[in-house]
């Protein structure tokens, strides 16, 4: 890498160079002239004209040609190569430097001692001039002042050979000294060059932060206005079962009659489920767009899971009259489980509760490398110009008026989410009055698939009766409530509202047949670490932990214990399915 910076350094220094000598260049044919004309004035009574002018036409020419090279190479721009273009101009300068140095040993002899001296004079300067006609190029100096001193100094000598040593010296001498002077401009031009790299990495280091802090801002924004929408419409969609649920809290104040108690109890159940729903999906979007989800990446079948998923939404879609249609190839996935199944059902349920006749259809297939879900439907379809906003938060097609029935509106937000944080994409193929089909590619197939995904499905059911289940809670009102639905349950509960009083529960009564605990407690100590201190003295028994908690590193504390968690609120249904499933272990 430092070997590759120091040649890119080199090229910039060697181009720069070199079109800062072409661009002189394109000046000197002129000066080159008026030089000549000087010399005519100088030697025209002693020189035939006709040498003369030969002479200063092939010097004139010379200079013509390096200046049609030096424009040619500016007008290159970027395509110059710089290396091969200085190899040119140093040839160049060599001849034009041999042909210039060759007037004096052409006419020096045939001229009176004083302008013999003036002209050495003048042709000796020419070397100091061409310092910054070189633009700081030893190798182009070199070659120019040598072609020009050699030949004037030989004839110099051969007509005063008793100078021979002094004037060889001196000419040696001042060759060193402005090849000397263009290395001292060459270290300059270099410190020139690593300044503008600098300054160019500042600027581009600003322009980067720059359009950096505009995206930064242009999300915030954003983002500021998406949370701006979500409140509004949570605050609605949260105001509305609040409300009918004081209502049949008067109600049931009032002393209703015994016979409207169970429609009471399912009202007041529906609405439960429905902030529960809501919060869930309030709680999971703010995990996922905080990226506060982390994905757990592992081998299992997509169909097995979609398969579930299914045999779980098939009363619902028989309840509207659908046919659910499963159609599972085996494809085996590397990927995130829990964010597949979230994917699969909320689209799922999201195709039930916008299908008013026909069929909803479910297939899993492998396409090359990916896996894909597709979850089709008969309903009215999404309107082109409607589809990228299906994706919004709570954004919902023909539901102006709320109906908490067709859902509020986070699911496919959620699902893009997962989408997004897993490396899926989703797509969407829909119109008019002809259904809508999400497909959602997974491109992390398992290359040791074997095609057979395990057929056996455990199901379990809740069987509590006579389990000793111990609640772990500081909240009176959750201890009372789990206590009830519990021994609704037939299992024998006792429940414990500090760690204090837990330690004194287990030491009374030894240890239950499942634990529930809330993951954060009064004090230092959470419900993990606890249950894990407990099981240390008391031996292994199953624990649940129940938590409203949403940061990850306060989730991690029971994931890395292996305990099962739940997210509050929690619903009976869910409840119930870890139970079957931590007791049955």
């Amino acid at each position: 890498m430092g070997d590759e910076l120091g040649r890119d350094i080199e090229r910039e220094i060697l181009g720069e160079l070199v079109r800062l000598h072409a661009r002189v260049l394109t000046r000197l044919p002129y000066v080159q002239l008026l030089l000549v004309v000087g010399l005519f004035l100088l030697v025209f009574r002693h020189v035939a004209i006709p040498s003369f002018m030969a002479w200063a036409a092939s010097a004139v020419l010379g200079e013509c040609l390096r200046g049609a090279y030096g424009k040619a190479l500016l007008e290159r721009g970027e395509a110059l190569d710089p290396q091969a273009a200085h190899r040119r101009l140093i040839l160049l300068a060599g001849m034009v430097g041999g042909i210039i140095g060759s007037g004096g040993a052409l006419f020096l002899a045939k001229i009176p001692l004083p302008e013999q001296a003036l002209l050495t004079i003048i042709l000796f300067a020419m070397p100091a001039a061409g310092v910054s006609v070189a633009a700081s190029s030893r190798p182009i100096l070199a070659a120019y002042s040598l072609f020009i001193l050699a030949p004037v100094s030989l004839a110099w000598i051969s007509l005063h050979p008793h100078q021979v040593a002094v004037v060889g010296g001196l000419a040696a001498l001042y060759w060193l000294f402005i090849i000397s002077v263009a290395a001292d401009g060459e270290q300059l031009l270099r410190r020139s060059v690593a300044i503008r790299r600098e300054r160019d990495r500042v600027v581009k280091d600003l322009e980067r932060s720059n359009s950096e802090v505009r995206s930064a801002v242009a999300r915030a924004e954003q983002s500021s206005k998406a949370r701006a929408r979500v409140l509004a419409a949570a605050s609605h969609d949260l105001r509305q079962p609040l409300h009918a649920l004081s209502i049949y809290s008067a109600v049931l104040s009032a002393n209703p009659a015994p016979g409207a108690l169970p429609e009471i109890a399912r009202n007041i159940d529906r609405l439960v489920r429905n902030l529960g729903g809501l919060l869930h999906g309030l709680l999971d979007l703010s995990r996922l767009s905080a990226e506060h989800y982390a994905p757990e990446r592992q081998a299992f079948f997509l169909n097995a899971v979609v398969a579930d998923i299914c045999t779980e939404y098939a009363r619902a879609a028989a309840e509207k009259g659908l046919r659910l249609v499963c159609e599972l190839e085996p494809v085996r996935l590397r990927d995130d489980p829990l964010a597949a199944a979230r994917i699969a059902r909320n689209l799922l349920d999201n195709a039930i509760k916008y299908t008013e006749s026909g069929e909803v259809r479910v297939s899993t297939l492998r396409r090359g490398a990916a896996g894909i879900l597709r979850v089709a439907d008969t309903g009215k379809g999404i309107p082109p110009d409607e589809q990228a906003r299906v994706f919004e938060e709570f954004y919902q097609l023909d539901n102006p008026g709320r109906d908490h029935g067709k859902g509020v509106g986070l699911g496919l937000a959620i699902v893009q989410r997962l989408c997004e944080l897993i490396g899926a994409e989703i797509s969407l193929a829909s119109g008019s009055d002809e259904g809508a089909c999400f497909s959602v590619s997974f491109p992390t197939v398992d290359p040791e698939s074997d095609d057979k995904p395990a057929t056996e499905t455990h199901t379990f059911s809740v069987r509590l009766r006579g389990k000793r289940i111990y609640v772990l809670d500081d909240e009176p009102d959750i201890l009372e409530s789990m206590s009830g639905l519990l021994s609704t349950w037939e299992a024998q509960v006792e429940t414990a509202d500090s760690v204090e009083t837990a330690e004194a529960l287990f030491h009374r009564a030894g240890a239950p047949h499942l634990l529930i605990v809330d993951l954060r407690l009064r004090g230092t100590e959470d419900g993990a670490t606890l249950a894990s201190r407990l099981q240390d003295r008391h031996g292994r028994f199953p624990v649940l932990v129940i938590t409203g908690e949403t940061a990850p590193e306060s989730l991690q504390k029971s994931r890395e214990r292996g305990y099962p968690l739940l997210q509050k609120p929690i619903n009976r249904d869910v409840l119930q399915e870890a139970l079957s499933v931590v007791v049955a272990e």
